[in-house]
């Protein structure tokens, strides 16, 4: 079809009688709607003759000749042109950011095209599985942000930072949201959001790492780590008040200036993101012991937290000099890696403030037990009554050491406590920070590392002690004694014996 239109246009040309050829070249734009109209109206009007009849118009370089482009682009379409299609709908959007002509039926004719899937990824809003992950991920960590700030539990600046911390990668990842679903065209307002927090990863995460191990509080002198960022929103301020449709334009059509500013936060994020990682690496292999509480829990959790941030600058890195030096393809590549890298951020430190207990807090509650303490505010559970159950329930772990039975359940403790589930439940999460597996598996852990130490010419076997302890299986046993110890059992004879 595509050979035969072409064909046919030529042969319009040159078969036409002179004066229609002399009207269409002399005709101005305000004569062809009526002309248009008139020629439907009597029905003799191909599409071939209405696209000539356009060409010529244009060539008179009318007032409204972007109107003349839209019919062109649709004409194009319709006659399954793809490339001229391509060049007059790309003329109409530059002139009029109306992406709403890809919405034309016209363009079902060239839809499998490279043409209008180049038009189609340029201006549509387009949303799949990755960037719905992407988005679920930002909403995740723009939650978390909130919980850890405003929760009053534990040391409120390292709160405050982490939290941060996690608000700031949030939003660039759903800044990356906005621009690979093209949903910036929608809400041109959220264009380049996350430029003003480009350079405090760093400070953030270094801060949060300084109270970990000690007691940190910001001072004066320690807010000059964040006057770069001052200065860059600053210089962020004429881009942020600009009218919508100028951002669009920003948008669609990069400028030398936008490059260069681009690179400029490229070098300046990576120089920051890798003077600050020094000084965490400092903070994080200091050479005195550190002495607080929990300590081998929380330097598990930073080192990992450390090491995953690495990978991201590594992965920026690599993005920076893929797109602002050598230009080449592979940074669309990269760039999805550094999000995926921003998303394990988020992720993890997530993860880890609901399972993993005294990461967040000096005190021995975790993140989970703030959350869902409110589900005992109106119980009807006494404090003598507490303190009652609770002197129970420590006589049946220490003295009749209940957790040694394999089918243990929290049905069955409360059945020897003689009170109800959500009594003994409020019991172990009010008086132990914990929950009723935490307990059982705490016991039954200090139990077995106990007897090991005691097997002082290693005797006995690990599934025996397994066990004796409570639990049916191997694997069960080595994982929660490595979740207490951060080691095996095999390690910890090792140890032991060395």
């Amino acid at each position: 079809m595509f050979n035969f239109s072409k064909i046919s246009l030529i042969f319009l040309l040159f078969v036409l009688p002179n004066h229609l050829i002399a009207e269409t070249i002399s005709i101005q734009s305000v004569q062809i709607d009526s002309l248009i109209k008139e020629k439907k109206t009597n029905n003799d009007m191909t599409q071939l003759e209405l696209l000539l009849l356009y060409n010529e118009a244009l060539k008179e370089k009318p007032k409204d000749s972007i109107d003349i482009f839209r019919q062109l682009a649709i004409l194009n379409a319709d006659l399954d042109q793809p490339k001229d299609a391509f060049i007059y709908t790309e003329k109409y959007i530059s002139n009029t950011l109306d992406f709403s002509i890809l919405d034309n039926g016209a363009y079902d004719f060239i839809k499998y095209s490279k043409e209008y899937k180049d038009l189609k990824n340029k201006y549509l809003t387009k949303i799949n599985i990755l960037t719905f992950f992407y988005f679920y991920t930002a909403l995740i960590g723009l939650f978390l942000s909130v919980i850890l700030s405003f929760t009053k539990i534990g040391d409120r600046n390292s709160k405050i930072f982490i939290g941060s911390f996690i608000g700031a990668n949030a939003l660039f990842i759903l800044d990356f949201v906005m621009y690979a679903s093209n949903l910036q065209f929608k809400f041109p307002h959220v264009y380049r959001m996350s430029s003003s927090v480009a350079l405090l990863f760093g400070p953030l995460l270094y801060f949060y790492f300084k109270s970990l191990k000690k007691d940190f509080r910001i001072k004066i002198l320690d807010w000059i780590h964040f006057i770069p960022t001052a200065i860059l929103i600053i210089f962020l301020i004429p881009l942020y008040t600009q009218s919508s449709i100028d951002k669009i334009k920003l948008m669609l059509y990069s400028s030398n200036h936008q490059k260069m500013f681009d690179y400029a936060i490229f070098i300046m994020k990576i120089a920051s993101l890798t003077f600050y990682a020094y000084c965490i690496w400092k903070i994080q292999f200091p050479k005195e012991t550190v002495q607080k509480p929990n300590i081998q829990a929380i330097n598990k959790w930073s080192k990992s937290l450390f090491r995953i941030h690495l990978v991201f600058i590594v992965c920026y890195a690599f993005y920076g000099i893929a797109a602002y030096i050598i230009y080449s393809d592979i940074s669309s590549f990269i760039y999805h890696l550094q999000i995926a890298i921003m998303c394990l951020i988020v992720i993890y430190i997530a993860y880890m403030s609901f399972v993993q207990p005294n990461i967040f807090k000096s005190e021995h509650v975790s993140l989970k037990d703030k959350l869902f303490s409110e589900k005992y505010k109106n119980s009807g559970l006494t404090e003598a009554l507490s303190n009652e159950l609770k002197e129970n329930l420590i006589k049946l772990l220490i003295e009749e050491k209940i957790y040694r039975k394999s089918d243990i359940s929290l049905e069955l403790l409360s059945q020897k406590l003689n009170t109800t589930r959500h009594n003994t439940s409020q019991i172990i999460n009010e008086h132990f920070h914990m929950n009723f597996f935490e307990l059982i598996n705490k016991f039954r852990i200090n139990e077995a590392v106990k007897i090991l130490e005691e097997d002082a010419h290693g005797n006995l076997n690990i599934i025996d002690i397994a066990y004796e302890v409570g639990y049916n299986n191997k694997v069960t046993f080595n994982k929660a004694f490595k979740k207490e110890t951060n080691l095996t059992p095999s390690e910890f004879i090792n140890t032991s014996l060395n």
